[in-house]
């Protein structure tokens, strides 16, 4: 039987990848900040196109596909 691989997701912005967003309420107002790092191994890869897709709109950038058996990753 043949290993199975996966699509997962990982957003760029330029050479750099997304690695978290954090959400505060700054008098009543709702601000959104970003975390990028030039480094995929500590990106934030995402199983779902479309969480992919809505954070790719929200920061800007484009998503970049990547294919890995389940093991790998785990990994």
């Amino acid at each position: 039987m043949p290993i199975k691989e996966y699509p997962y997701y990982f957003i760029k912005l330029g050479k750099l990848y997304y690695v978290n967003e954090s959400c505060r309420n700054v008098k009543r107002k709702e601000i959104s900040s970003y975390e990028f790092t030039n480094n995929e191994l500590v990106a934030l890869p995402f199983d779902t196109k479309s969480i992919a897709k809505q954070i790719t709109d929200e920061c800007g950038g484009y998503i970049v596909v990547r294919n890995a058996t389940f093991d790998d990753y785990i990994n």
